[in-house]
């Protein structure tokens, strides 16, 4: 018999900067961004009730991503920060806490989505 399967999502912002090397675009000059990160964790309800505490998720997503790139150039730390590699860096922090899925918000009307490998 298949388990049940639940997906958590964990959202929080972080506030950088970055340039973006695309030839005649404007995103080449340096400029910033409130970004919004959606984590999607999976899992099977535990023996209390619950699949994962969404404050431990939140710690988690605090202490691996936020901390890192709060307030920050993004250049200094990605050759080419763009929302795709930066989305998939923040899986690679998160994948040892089952991670389902990473939806990155650029601006309120831009966003990528990634669910790693498949």
């Amino acid at each position: 018999m298949p388990r049940e399967q639940f997906l958590l999502t964990v959202t929080a912002s972080f506030e950088a900067a970055h340039r973006i090397r695309l030839s005649g675009s404007v995103c080449e000059k340096l400029h910033g961004h409130r970004w919004t990160i959606e984590a999607v964790f999976t899992g099977s309800v535990g023996e209390q009730g619950i699949v994962r505490d969404f404050t431990e998720l939140d710690r988690e997503l605090q202490a691996r991503v936020i901390s890192v790139l709060d307030h920050s150039d993004l250049n200094e730390r990605f050759p080419q920060p763009t929302s795709e590699l930066l989305c998939r860096w923040i899986w690679e922090q998160l994948a040892p806490m089952g991670i389902a899925e990473i939806r990155l918000w650029e601006t309120p009307f831009y966003s990528v989505i990634y669910r790693g490998k498949r």
